[in-house]
């Protein structure tokens, strides 16, 4: 059993670290597994399981740079090289796709809400893991013919991608919001 100091500890330090700066090696398939359970324990109003996950393998880090090229042609002609990159930055890379059930119950904000505490789940096991994690997503997210090229279907939507590795030189450490900016106590008038 975890102590609490030590997860109250990754939960108050924990921060995103620059995809360049993530170096091989990544989690192996067993740590990359317990990654991915960790994002299934995540909050889930309704027991929707309203994500899914893709691992983009070294093996298709190509086509992968491919569809990157591509989507920043169709936005920017002529940055396509520097975009075909980006599928290299960190040497584990995980999709993160919302399922969202529209018209149910449950509504479509909580299970965006779901999606993304899966998606910090996914975070804060890979750092549990000693790993250095950021997610990063942008306009090739959006881009209809990048997501039918990573097979998602029309309902589904990229989130972004979550990269894992070892972490390379130490960031500066983040600047974290004052509590007394985001935290009030409610009276009733």
């Amino acid at each position: 059993m975890i102590r609490t100091k030590d997860l109250l500890d990754l939960l108050l330090h924990r921060q995103s670290a620059s995809a360049k700066r993530l170096l091989a090696p990544g989690p192996n398939d067993a740590e990359l597994h317990m990654i991915v359970a960790a994002a299934l324990t995540a909050p889930d109003h309704g027991d929707l399981k309203p994500w899914r996950f893709l691992i983009i393998p070294d093996t298709s880090r190509d086509a992968l740079a491919d569809l990157f090229a591509a989507a920043a042609e169709r936005d920017t002609p002529g940055s396509g090289d520097k975009a075909r990159e980006k599928s290299r930055n960190a040497p584990c890379l995980v999709a993160i796709i919302a399922r969202i059930t529209p018209d149910h119950k449950i509504p479509v904000a909580e299970q965006y809400a779901s999606v993304g505490a899966a998606m910090a789940h996914m975070l804060l096991a890979a750092n549990a893991l000693g790993y250095g994690a950021v997610v990063l997503s942008g306009a090739r997210t959006r881009d209809p013919d990048f997501k039918a090229g990573l097979g998602l279907d029309a309902a589904e939507d990229l989130v972004g991608f979550v990269n894992i590795g070892t972490l390379g030189e130490a960031g500066k450490p983040k600047t974290r919001p004052s509590l007394d900016d985001h935290l009030r106590v409610w009276t009733p008038e």
